[in-house]
């Protein structure tokens, strides 16, 4: 459970940094850059599974291939005691760079073919026991 935080936190923290630049980006369907609807729902049901189930009050999902986003949306709520709906637009504070920039190191290493998902499996594994 707590690595799932992580990485939506993760995630999260990147597509809204992410956000910020989307405006100029054009749009496109997903089939169009590559990517499988189907797959990007799934991550979409995720982020709002876990909103309802209180893991996070709320996220902004973006993602971008070849210069274009292929989906952009807001899922849940800024701010949780006034309810206030999540924009697209949302700022979120960042506390910490580190976990942003090797999730992109890691994303870039994935695909140049360097890092293999079962690495990064066998590295998560170690940093479980070494950190319970």
């Amino acid at each position: 459970m707590r690595a799932r935080v992580a990485v939506l936190t993760i995630l999260i923290s990147l597509l809204a940094a992410a956000a910020a630049h989307a405006q100029a980006l054009p749009g496109a369907k997903p089939e169009q850059v590559g990517l499988a609807p189907e797959r990007l729902a799934r991550i979409s049901a995720t982020l709002r599974a876990d909103v309802e189930k209180g893991v996070i009050p709320g996220a902004v999902l973006l993602v971008a291939r070849h210069g274009k986003v292929a989906m952009f949306e807001a899922i849940g709520v800024r701010d949780p005691e006034s309810k206030a709906p999540m924009t697209r637009d949302a700022i979120f504070r960042i506390y910490s760079m580190s976990k942003p920039i090797t999730s992109v190191a890691a994303m870039i290493l994935f695909e140049e073919g360097k890092l293999t998902l079962d690495q990064l499996d066998e590295a998560l594994d170690v940093m479980r026991m070494t950190h319970p």
